[in-house]
């Protein structure tokens, strides 16, 4: 029998960007969950909007697809929102987490579950300065990054006896077109896009500069998770994948990057409300393993996501105006 996939997040920045790369993979169905009626998707794909806090619902539709494979990417995205809405980001990265997992082992107890954990779990043992291993102990800070490792430790107990299987996905910083000015690439774009239209003053406010992470452009990072899907039967349940690029960029090059795209001059201020507290200064992860497992590298050269996501920002900050 063919996969049978289904997504969960997948009207999000990234879930939209995944659903697009797995619609010509050939599946023998595609199935994307949210929680909001109306997403757009691509040919290929169904959309059904199922909340996973509703155990009812998300059993009745666990149940009349019948996933081979689920991606699990619906979460609480921003670690900065979610320090500030703790009970909600623990009810959705971990009460819903174990709803879905709950629902396969109910009505699908064959299925595999790519769960997308996040870099964040490993915390501070970044403050090594060195990149981090699938073997490094996670030392989660904040709340964002503490309901993901509990998310993994989660599965791992509750799928531990059971016929399904589960691969755990780190993926690190990724951006590009689509994605909110929550994060740093297009809180500085949209910024520069709005400068050049006119809209606020030729001043462009930043945060901590110094810190240094690892990105990688999502269109990337989709492809890690369809790859990771074609390999999955070769992958030992419990396995953990890192997608990093392996080399960490100051946030300071990134602005410095932005600014030679940008169409018209602008002064650079700090503002102290845009610095994230956070002690970890360096952050990168080694991807052997992912390379190893699955053949994927990134491949996306980094000077060609900060033009997609600046002209991303102007567009929109044009249909905004």
């Amino acid at each position: 029998m063919g996969r049978r996939v289904l997504v969960t997040g997948a009207s999000g920045f990234v879930g939209r960007h995944v659903l697009a790369g797995l619609a010509s993979a050939g599946y023998a169905a595609l199935l994307g969950l949210g929680r909001h009626e109306g997403a757009t998707v691509p040919a290929g794909a169904e959309f059904r909007a199922v909340d996973l806090a509703d155990r009812v619902g998300l059993a009745a539709c666990l149940r009349s697809f019948r996933p081979s494979h689920v991606l699990h990417l619906a979460a609480q995205a921003s670690a900065a929102q979610a320090q500030g809405a703790g009970a909600e980001t623990w009810r959705t990265n971990v009460a819903g987490l174990l709803n879905l997992a709950d629902g396969l082992l109910a009505e699908v107890p064959k299925s595999t579950l790519i769960f997308v954990s996040s870099s964040e779990v490993y915390g501070r043992a970044f403050l090594s300065g060195e990149s981090v291993t699938e073997d490094t102990i996670p030392k989660p800070v904040g709340v964002y990054a503490r309901t993901k490792h509990v998310g993994e430790e989660m599965l791992t107990d509750v799928l531990a006896e059971s016929e399904s299987r589960l691969i755990i996905l780190r993926p690190f910083n990724h951006t590009g077109p689509g994605q909110d000015e929550r994060f740093v690439v297009p809180a500085f774009a949209h910024q520069i896009a709005r400068i050049e239209a006119g809209l606020i003053p030729p001043r462009l406010a930043v945060g901590n500069l110094d810190s240094y992470r690892d990105f990688l452009d999502v269109r990337d990072v989709a492809r890690a998770y369809a790859m990771t899907i074609e390999a999955s039967e070769r992958l030992e349940s419990g396995t953990i994948l890192n997608i990093a690029a392996g080399r960490p960029r100051k946030i300071r090059s990134v602005l410095d990057d932005l600014t030679q795209l940008a169409r018209v001059p602008f002064e650079i201020v700090v503002d102290p409300s845009r610095a994230r507290a956070s002690e970890i200064h360096f952050a990168s992860g080694d991807n052997r393993r992912i390379r190893k497992a699955t053949g994927w590298m990134p491949e996306i050269p980094w000077s060609e996501t900060l033009v997609q996501a600046l002209e991303d920002a102007r567009a929109r900050v044009a249909a905004e105006s």
